[in-house]
């Protein structure tokens, strides 16, 4: 059952990611055309500093979901209950706060960008944009933490993948008939609140017995202070670049950078597909204290997981300056075509992504507590770092202050989880990450000298990338298959074993 729902889990968010990607692609190209690369970037630094501003959660979504792993196991619908109603106090709480700091930002972001855009259309467009957050801490929070622990995070990502393809048609026909940015922000935050009477239908049908005003049990909810420690962290690792790009640089520089950063944020969004309908899977294991499972489980998803990560980021490397050459033709504003940002965003991602699977074991097991001084340090490191070498290197420096922090942080996180959750050696991970670089490194030679194809078109660079991917998963397949024909025999079989589940179930 863990098996096909996660396979559920897994469809709809590759489903989504695909969607969310493309729009992502499409639609600030729309945007730069219509209304130039400085309110591009502004769209895109705004959009941090709403990130920003969803610290006020302060870990509540982390710490609902792994306080209900364990009632939703033992099918404890008090428990459940009284959980989900602390969620509910805490998250109206969180409305009110978000409501105050984002009438802060409204008055005090213009002055940032006052000599590139004006005062008014900075503000109203933050204005515009906290509406998504009030959404979700008033209306779709208590829900959607108890859809992820209950493994039923597919339902969230359908409702969204509808909602992403309806904002991107909204959006491009608004622009089309030239009204402004202002009136194509709103609609699609029109459209992002919307979803919240979906979510709420669903529940309401199917978690008939939950009573969301029951006695809340706040004691439940006792890590949110080290997870919210958790998310600055990640937010100043992951978030803080626009920001630094913004005070240091200019717009402009922040929507080169955002043109890369949707590229690295699509493939990144592909690659998590993989691992965030199982984070729910591997949290009721872990509650249930199988840690034999829960050891052949991890196994088998990381040597899946490292072979999409090596296929995808092979090919990125292969194909993003390409990509960028032909989509950003025609723009004279400013000068998008900067392979310096291509390699540190690839090395980035690589270093970033490693650790995905183990921190994805640390936020099932609700090991929060125990992991936030490391958490902490990486942050520290990121800040100092970018701030450090923005001041001669631009966007690159920020990179370059990020893939610091990684370098001390994933090998951290690695050796934790070995040696705490699964209480087994890190040396064989580490040992096939070693050969899947490996593997990465032959396909970029052997594109490189035998399937190299000059691109001049969306048609043409479509033409190649299939190529391209072909060759690279062949490779990489191969590898991993000759390397570890164990570990390719136990996901074939539980490939096939879910496959005939479902195919029994529907006849």
């Amino acid at each position: 059952m863990r098996s096909k729902l996660a396979l559920y889990n897994l469809s709809a968010s590759l489903a989504l990611q695909f969607v969310t990607a493309l729009v992502g692609i499409l639609l600030p190209r729309f945007i730069i055309e219509a209304y130039g690369s400085s309110m591009n970037g502004m769209i895109a630094s705004i959009t941090q500093v709403m990130r920003y501003l969803s610290m006020v959660e302060a870990g509540l979504g982390a710490a609902c979901i792994a306080a209900l792993y364990r009632p939703l196991a033992i099918n404890d619908t008090n428990q459940v209950s009284a959980v989900l109603s602390a969620a509910r106090v805490l998250y109206n709480r969180t409305g009110k706060v978000f409501a105050i700091f984002a009438v802060g930002a409204v008055l005090v972001y213009p002055f940032l960008v006052y000599a590139q855009i004006s005062v008014f259309t900075a503000g109203a467009m933050v204005f515009i944009m906290a509406g998504s957050g009030l959404t979700e801490y008033y209306l779709i929070g208590k829900y959607r933490v108890l859809l992820i622990a209950d493994q039923k995070s597919y339902i969230l990502s359908l409702i969204q993948t509808a909602g992403v393809i309806l904002n991107a048609v909204v959006c491009i026909l608004l622009i089309t008939f030239g009204f402004d940015a202002l009136t194509m922000q709103a609609a699609a935050t029109f459209i992002f609140a919307s979803r919240a009477m979906f979510i709420k239908w669903y529940i309401t049908r199917k978690y008939k017995q939950i009573d969301y005003r029951a006695i809340p049990d706040m004691k439940a909810l006792n890590q949110r202070k080290n997870v919210f420690i958790h998310q600055l962290n990640g937010i100043v690792v992951f978030g803080l670049a626009p920001i630094i790009i913004t005070i240091f640089c200019n717009l402009k520089e922040v929507s080169v950078y955002s043109i890369y950063s949707m590229v690295l944020v699509a493939v990144n969004m592909f690659i998590s597909s993989f691992s965030s309908g199982l984070m729910a899977s591997f949290g009721q294991v872990h509650a249930k204290g199988e840690t034999a499972v829960l050891r052949q489980s991890f196994k088998s998803f990381e040597y899946l997981y490292g072979i999409v990560l090596t296929w995808v980021y092979t090919c990125t490397a292969l194909l993003l300056i390409p990509f960028i050459q032909i989509y950003t033709v025609g723009i004279q504003d400013t000068d998008y075509l900067r392979p310096d940002l291509a390699v540190l965003f690839i090395a980035v991602g690589i270093v970033s992504n490693l650790r995905t699977p183990h921190h994805m074991l640390i936020q099932a097991a609700g090991h929060f507590k125990e992991t936030r001084i490391p958490s902490i340090i990486e942050a520290a490191i990121s800040l100092a770092a970018s701030i450090l070498f923005v001041q001669w290197f631009g966007a690159a420096g920020v990179l370059l202050g990020m893939f610091c922090a990684h370098l001390y942080r994933t090998p951290e996180l690695i050796w934790y989880t070995s040696k705490t959750i699964l209480e087994q050696s890190p040396r064989y991970g580490c040992i096939r990450s070693i050969r899947n670089m490996g593997l990465g490194a032959a396909a970029i030679l052997v594109c490189t000298f035998f399937f190299a194809m000059g691109v001049s078109s969306l048609g043409e660079w479509f033409v190649s990338a299939v190529i391209t991917a072909l060759v690279v998963l062949i490779i990489v397949v191969a590898g991993n298959l000759v390397c570890e024909p164990s570990s390719a025999r136990t996901v074939l079989a539980r490939g096939m074993a879910v496959y005939r589940g479902i195919r029994s179930k529907s006849e």
